[in-house]
Parts: structure tokens; sequence; C-alpha cells
């Protein structure tokens, strides 16, 4: 068969790009033996049967969670027959594309057992947690309370004469809601309660409960389990997101997670060494969410780019010639209002992934660090978890949405493969703290940090440094933007200084308000909304040029750190635009420069515009991960498109049921036509 000119188009593309496509993947998967490590996994999901996309779709409630247990048991049979790892299992699960029954036992239950129980708890629950032998899952959010940790309404109150904890669900409102795994699959849960001993309350802790029987499946007597029903948006279909409701559940006393906080065997209440040490879970889902940011808004780029790339509409001319094809009308992404709308969301995945990696080294390294009794590190790494979360979650569901438009009326098939990613991604917004209450943490974080630079400067921890420049005001505010050519604005010094500036003037802005006599804290969520989203920026921003210069020191090629820093350079100077207000309203960027700014960018989209295919497959999506038809790698969009639509299950007959019952009566009402 002669190959379609949507194939021809994207093997066009690809010939243009200027850099090994194969540095940016180890940049983004690592080296030569993990990616192909990748791949193999990659085909042992998308070979198998049970993870077919062709039969996921149109399913009821009770066959779609039926169908998250199936590849639930189908993932855990893989790991057994090829002797995978426990990261390869992950890895797995990810190529799945769906969140599973299993999710939360594998990604927060059996971390936080480890994390957050004793040593003697770990070598208990551990084994059997990680030989699924017992399914968790972690339950925190209530029918009344999501991010208000300080205000769950479950107790835990200890019965000093059984040595055992009371489980109990003290109003309606305090039903644990929206618990990944918990509907139907869970035997157990690590419930966040508020511990009480003698009436005195201690706060939410952690304990592991039992919710349902090992033998039969059944709920023990005082536990009321089961499944909240369908999500927007069709999203989070496979899992079974559960409700619990506890009637004076009795749990042993050692089923407290004890590696801080600890009660003894006569009821004596030992604090951790920190108050926050409970936040750990958090900041151990938050780490992971960056990278899932750009993940996600990465595969949407890639779908968008590729379609983008195959499509033709119009005779309109544009600077980028298509001297091959003269006749053709103009391919989509060669207009600038499009590459001006998909470009900023490719470097914005690069530099979520950037950011990603930093997050997780620095969670490791605060882990470690927690073990030994060390909690120098967390009150920093909380704040940028929570900040980076919030951030980023808002790019990358604003970003996929974006990448839907971008590809017209096409984008809003389901068979895109867009509504899928966004559906099961734009809760993010919501879950692990809502995207607007955690830019309160990290406003606060930074407003002890002036605090501390006012004090003992060389103690402010190494992302919030720019606040020692506020103290002096005068100095302050008589800062400006050094940018003089265009070219300036290309050196990362210049991009640093001016986020460090738009964050350390906000900072400094609330921390006058918040001084002044009167002022309420919730007053000032919206300057601490902006404050979180200027310091989260400059993080990200960092991180890429951190990155940059890793992959230079590696010697990769100078191709490939030539088109990383044309990233992380678009990434900077499209931020700073979207928030230009902030820069004039101190003088720090002139006019002048805000013009030259947005040249800069226009320049950067203009050379990037050879390498946008190549930057998506450097991703290393493999089809059947991004479930798409107008995304695939060979670029036959319109003939996978077609394909699709007639295997559904309304086009395998020619008159539809429900004709005799409703169409004729329909068109007869008035009497049949004579035509």
């Amino acid at each position: 068969m002669a190959q379609t000119q949507q194939v021809k188009d994207l093997a066009a593309a690809r010939a243009k790009t200027t850099f090994p496509v194969i540095d940016l993947t180890r940049y983004i998967h690592g080296s030569d033996d993990k990616i192909a490590r990748r791949k193999h996994l990659a085909s042992l999901i998308s070979n198998d049967p049970v993870f077919s996309n062709d039969k996921r779709v149109g399913l009821s409630r009770v066959e779609d969670v039926k169908q998250g247990l199936a590849m639930s048991l189908r993932l855990y049979q893989l790991k057994e027959e090829h002797n995978l790892t426990q990261e390869e299992m992950l890895t797995c699960m990810g190529f799945i594309d769906e969140l599973l029954p299993i999710g939360l036992h594998e990604t927060a239950f059996i971390p936080i057992i480890y994390a957050q129980g004793s040593d003697e708890q770990a070598k208990y629950w551990g084994p059997l947690a990680d030989k699924h032998q017992i399914i968790g899952c972690y339950a925190q959010t209530e029918l009344g309370h999501g991010s208000n940790l300080s205000e769950l309404e479950t107790t835990a109150t200890l019965n000093r004469d059984t040595d055992q904890w009371v489980i109990h669900s003290t109003t309606f409102t305090a039903s644990k809601w929206w618990i990944g795994g918990l509907g139907v699959i869970c035997t157990h849960a690590l419930i966040q309660a508020r511990l009480i001993i003698d009436g005195k309350d201690y706060g939410a802790h952690g304990f592991i409960v039992p919710i349902r029987s090992l033998k039969d499946h059944r709920p023990f007597p005082g536990v009321k389990v089961g499944d909240i029903g369908p999500k927007s948006y069709g999203g989070f279909a496979k899992i079974d997101n559960g409700f619990v409701r506890f009637e004076n559940h009795p749990i042993p006393r050692e089923n407290m997670l004890m590696r801080f906080a600890k009660v003894t065997r006569d009821g004596q209440y030992i604090k951790p060494p920190h108050s926050k040490l409970a936040y750990g879970s958090m900041v151990l889902l938050r780490s992971h969410m960056v990278r899932g940011a750009g993940i996600s808004l990465a595969r949407a780029a890639t779908i968008a780019t590729r379609y983008t790339t195959v499509r033709r509409q119009f005779h309109v001319p544009t600077s980028r010639k298509d001297a091959a094809n003269p006749a053709l009308e103009t391919q989509v992404i060669n207009y600038p209002m499009v590459q001006s709308r998909l470009f900023p969301i490719i470097a914005q995945s690069y530099a979520m992934l950037a950011a990603g990696s930093k997050m997780s080294s620095m969670y490791e390294s605060m882990l470690s660090e927690l073990m030994q009794g060390d909690v120098s590190s967390l009150a920093e790494v909380h704040a940028i978890s929570s900040g980076l979360k919030s951030t980023c979650s808002t790019f990358a569901a604003t970003g996929i949405e974006d990448c839907r438009k971008i590809m017209g009326g096409h984008g809003y098939s389901y068979f895109s493969g867009i509504s899928h990613i966004w559906s099961n991604y734009v809760p993010s917004n919501t879950y692990e703290g809502d995207n607007f209450l955690l830019t309160q943490q990290s406003a606060r974080y930074l407003l002890k940090q002036i605090k501390v630079a006012t004090t003992n400067p060389e103690k402010v921890t190494p992302f919030s440094k720019y606040v020692i420049k506020t103290i002096d005001q005068e100095a302050f505010q008589a800062e400006r933007c050094s940018v003089e050519t265009v070219n300036d604005w290309l050196r990362p010094e210049v991009q640093l200084a001016a986020f460090e500036h738009r964050a350390g003037r906000l900072v400094g802005h609330l921390a006058i308000a918040a001084m002044q006599e009167g002022m309420v804290w919730s007053d000032l969520n919206l300057e601490c909304w902006k404050i979180c989203h200027a310091h989260s920026q400059y993080v990200l921003a960092r991180s890429a040029i951190e990155g940059v210069a890793g992959v230079r020191d590696q010697g990769a090629a100078k191709e490939t750190v030539r088109v990383l820093k044309r990233l992380s350079d678009l990434f900077a100077l499209h931020t700073i635009q979207t928030s230009l207000g902030d820069y004039l309203e101190d003088y720090y960027v002139s006019p002048a420069q805000c013009q030259s700014l947005r040249q800069q960018i226009k320049n950067l989209q203009d050379v990037l515009a050879d390498d946008a295919v190549g930057l998506v497959d450097a991703f290393d999506f493999p089809d059947h991960f991004l479930n798409s038809a107008l995304g695939s790698a060979d670029g036959n969009a319109y003939q996978h498109l077609w394909d699709v639509a007639q295997k559904q299950a309304i086009n395998q007959v020619e008159v539809v049921d429900g004709y005799e019952e409703y169409i004729v009566p329909i068109l007869n009402q008035h009497g049949a036509a004579k035509l």
C-alpha cells in the first residue's frame, strides 16, 4: 500500500531533527540499559490481551472495576513470571495507563509502612504487603474534611484495659471518602485518625486498620465499606475509590505506626522529634506528582505535535516553506499561532521532568536523614513539594486541555487520546492537597525564611537564598533587569535574577501585610497563591537550567545541549512573559525589555520548529501507552481514526438496535413521509 501524505509528512519532520534523539531520551529515562529495559517492560503490557486498549470504553461501573481487578491480577502475575523488581512492576503499572485498584497499595500503603512504621512493624507488615497477602490503601480524606488534617473526625481512642485502639467515625461526615482501593479490594487501610488518650487529643496519626476478613473478604463488624461510584468525565474508571465508616472498631495498640510518635503499654504518649513528621507520607506522594505532571503533559504534547504535523489546513503561506509540497495546504504546526501555544507546553514538560528528578533526589535524601532522626531538611522539602505539586499539576491540566484545543475538532474524539489523559489527570488539582490551599504552606515557609535571613542568613535554605536580598529594601527596590540586547534574555543568570526578584518582592510584601494590625491571614490567600507560584516557577526554571548544565558536563553532543538550552530558555522566558505585570509593578522590567522578551520568545519558537517532532519522540512513549489514533508514531492519523471507528459495536450492524422502538415512531409521529 502506498504511503499516505500524513505518513510522509511525519517522516519528513523527523528527518529535520538537528540533534540525536537518543541523547534526550537518556536525559529523561537514563542509560541505554534502562531505556532497553523500559521498552521491554512496555512490550509486556502492550502484548498482553488483558491490557488491550480495544475494550476499555463503554463499560458499566461494575464491568470497569472488574476489568481493573483483572488488570491488577495480571500485573502481579507478570511480576512473578518475569521476576520483576518492585520498580519494574511500577513501571509496568504506568504503561497500563489506568489507575488500578492496587495503585495506592503499591505507591502509598507499602512505602508509608516502611517509612513511618517502626523496625518491628516494617518487619511484620512489610512482607505481607510486599507479597500482596494483604492489600492496603491510604485513607485520610473524609466526607466532611480533606485538606484540613487537624479537623479530621475519625478517632482512635486508647482502651487501656484491652490494650487496643477503638477506631470510630464520630459523625456521619467522619466517613472516609475517595480512598483508592477501598471500594472493593482492600483488606487493610492506613487510616489517619485523631489519637485520643484519657480524653486528650494528640492530633492525627496513622493506624493500620483491618477492613475485610482474609477468609471471605467480608467487612468486619463495625465496618461499613463500599465504592463511591463513577467520577467526573469518566476518569478513574478502573479504580474502586471507596468509603468506610467505623462503629467502635477495635485494633491492637501495636497497629499505630510508631517510628516517630509512640504509645506505650501503660498509655504514655511519646511525641515525635518534629511536629511535622506526619507530613512525610504527603511529601512522598507529592514528590512523585511532579514527575507525573511532566509525563502526562508530555504525552499530550506528543499527540498534539505529531497530529498538527500531519494535519494540513488552508493555502496560507508562512515563513516556514514546504518546498517539497508547494501545491498542498499548510501544515498546521507551521502556523506561528500554533507554535506559540504548543512549543511552550513542550518546554514545560521538560522543565517539570527536570524538577521531578530534583524532587526525587531531595526526598530520598530527606528520608535517609529522617531515619537517623535528622529533621533539618523536612520543612524545605515539604514546602517545595507542596508548591511544585500545585504549580505543576496546574500547568499540566491546563496544558493537556490546550493540546486538545490545538488539535481542533478531532481533538475532541475519545480516540485522540487526549480526553483519557485529561480526565485521569485533572483531579490531581484537588487530591493530595487542593492546589489553592497548598499555596499557603509554601508562603508560610518563605515568611519564616525571611525571619531566618534577618538573624542568621547563612541558615536560609538553598532554594530560598533570594530572600536575603529583600532585607535591604532600599537596595532591593533599586534592582533592575540587566537586559540590554535581545540575546541577553538567553543568559541563565538574567533569567534566574528575574525569577528571584519577583518572588522576593512578593514575599516581602506579604511579610509587611501580615504584620499589619488586625490583618486576618485568610485575607492574604491571593497573595499566598501568587508567591507560591512565583517560588515554584523559580524552582522549575532553576531545575531546567541545572539540567542543561548536567547534560553539558556529561559530554553530550553539542546539538543536544543546544536544543535543551533552547527549551530551558523558552520555559523561562514564556513563564516570565505570562507574569509581566509582576515585573512592571516596580519597574524591574522596562517596556523596551518587554518588547525584546517577546521577540526572543518568537526567535526561540522559530529555531525549535525543526526539532519539535524529535523533542516529543525523545519522550519515548509507545503507541499502546499513548492510545491515540491521531498521535501514533507512524503519523497515519486519518486511517487510524477511520479504523477505530469501524470497530465500534454500534457500527457492527446496518440498522441500530432501537430502530423499531424509537426511530420509526419519531419518523411517523406526523405520518410517514411520501417522497
